[in-house]
C-alpha cells in the first residue's frame, strides 16, 4: 500500500538535497512532487532535481494567463500554487488565500488539519516536497527529509 510523505523546506538547496537523496535511495522521480508559492524558485527546484516542468494551474497560459502572472508579480491579486511532479495537475493553480490550496491538498489525501497547515506554510514561501512511497519506504524516506532540515509541520503555528 502507498502513502503520502511530506517534507516541509526553507530553502531551495535542502529542498533539492533532499530531493536527490531521496533518488538516490531508490524513490523514482515520478513519485516526487514539489510545490511552493515562488515560481523561479520550483523552476530552480525543477532544473537541478528533474522532477517535471513546474505548472501554474489551469487557465493560466495564454493572454488572460500572462496578465494574471504580471497581477500576482505585482501583488495585484491573489498568489497561487506553483507545483510540479506527478500532484502537479491537482495542486498548481491552488489559490493560497482562503482555501483553496488546502481543498486541493485533501484532494490528493492529505487529512483536512494537516492539509490546512502545509498551506500555512506555503503561504510562508516554504517549499513542499511530496513523495509517494511504499509503507516498507516511509521510515527511510521521512529520515531522508529530516536529515535535509525539513521544518515540523507544527512550526506553522
Amino acid at each position: 500500500m502507498t502513502a503520502l510523505v511530506i517534507g516541509i523546506f526553507g530553502h531551495r538547496s535542502d529542498a533539492v538535497l533532499a530531493i536527490e537523496a531521496l533518488k538516490d535511495s531508490g524513490i523514482k522521480t515520478k513519485h516526487i512532487s514539489a510545490m511552493t508559492k515562488q515560481k523561479k524558485t520550483l523552476e530552480l527546484i525543477s532544473h537541478d532535481t528533474g522532477i517535471g516542468k513546474p505548472e501554474s494551474g489551469a487557465g493560466n497560459s495564454g493572454l488572460f494567463g500572462t496578465a494574471r502572472e504580471v497581477g500576482v508579480g505585482l501583488d495585484m491579486i491573489n498568489d497561487t500554487a506553483v507545483a510540479a511532479g506527478p500532484a502537479a495537475p491537482k495542486l498548481a493553480g491552488a489559490d493560497l488565500e482562503g482555501d483553496g490550496l488546502t481543498v486541493s491538498l485533501i484532494g490528493i489525501g492529505i487529512p483536512e488539519a494537516e492539509a490546512a497547515k502545509y498551506a500555512e506554510h506555503a503561504e510562508m514561501e516554504r517549499i513542499i516536497v511530496i513523495v509517494k512511497s511504499g509503507e516498507d519506504q516511509n521510515t527511510q524516506v521521512s529520515k531522508i527529509m529530516e536529515q535535509h532540515n525539513a521544518i515540523p509541520l507544527a512550526s506553522a503555528e
